[in-house]
């Protein structure tokens, strides 16, 4: 005769009731499982996020920010990547040249000094503009200011690619901010030149873009 003490106390496994809500096991068997049974019957039950699938109240911020950094990173992109008149920039640029990118030099966020290898055809449009001779060519060098800041960088020069640069000749304190004048002390020179994402020209060189600003000297009034 068995005994109390030893039979066992659930003597149809089917029949367990879980008390745990969080359990899955129920998914992956038949049984008569009631995973939100409590002990007390006036407590109200509250189901897991998985069963009711309900979002936090912070998602539909997360979503709206992410929106509005892509509208934003569009529109810069947009910018930086618009098609500018070649004529126009010429005429209201200090400076005109192009050349290969010899050496880049990452200042700050945003902030880059250029070298620029121009040959004598390259020299478009010169006024004060600094030029050191180096054998066939003759360097230039060019603070970029990267004042849309987008995730890539506006202008985006690339080592050894040739471009057209049209921008402003730095000869002036108040041109660039005190703060980042003492970074560039003994490497920004009265004649270099300023560019800025938002003002200058900057695209790669291609015979059409290169026979349009040789020609625009005779249309600027």
């Amino acid at each position: 005769m068995t005994s109390l003490v030893d039979a066992h106390p659930f003597p149809d496994s089917r029949a367990v009731e879980s008390d745990d809500p969080n359990t899955l096991d129920h998914f992956n068997r038949p049984g008569k499982i009631i995973p939100y049974k409590h002990t007390d019957p006036f407590k109200k039950i509250t189901k897991p996020s998985w069963v009711t699938n309900r979002q936090s109240s912070s998602v539909p911020f997360h979503f709206s920010a992410l929106k509005k950094d892509a509208d934003k990173e569009k529109a810069c992109l947009t910018e930086c990547r618009k098609e500018r008149d070649e004529v126009e920039a010429y005429c209201a640029s200090e400076f005109a040249v192009n050349g290969i990118v010899y050496n880049m030099e990452r200042v700050g966020n945003g902030i880059h000094l250029i070298t620029l290898l121009v040959n004598s055809d390259g020299l478009y449009k010169m006024n004060r503009l600094y030029i050191t001779p180096d054998g066939f060519f003759f360097r230039v060098h060019v603070l970029v200011l990267d004042t849309l800041n987008c995730s890539k960088p506006c202008p985006d020069f690339k080592l050894g690619s040739r471009y057209i640069v049209m921008g402003r000749i730095y000869h002036k304190r108040r041109q660039i901010p005190a703060n980042l004048l003492q970074f560039l002390r003994g490497r920004l020179r009265p004649g270099d030149g300023l560019l800025r994402s938002s003002s200058s020209y900057v695209k790669r060189f291609n015979r059409k873009r290169d026979r349009t600003v040789q020609a625009a000297h005779s249309k600027c009034r």
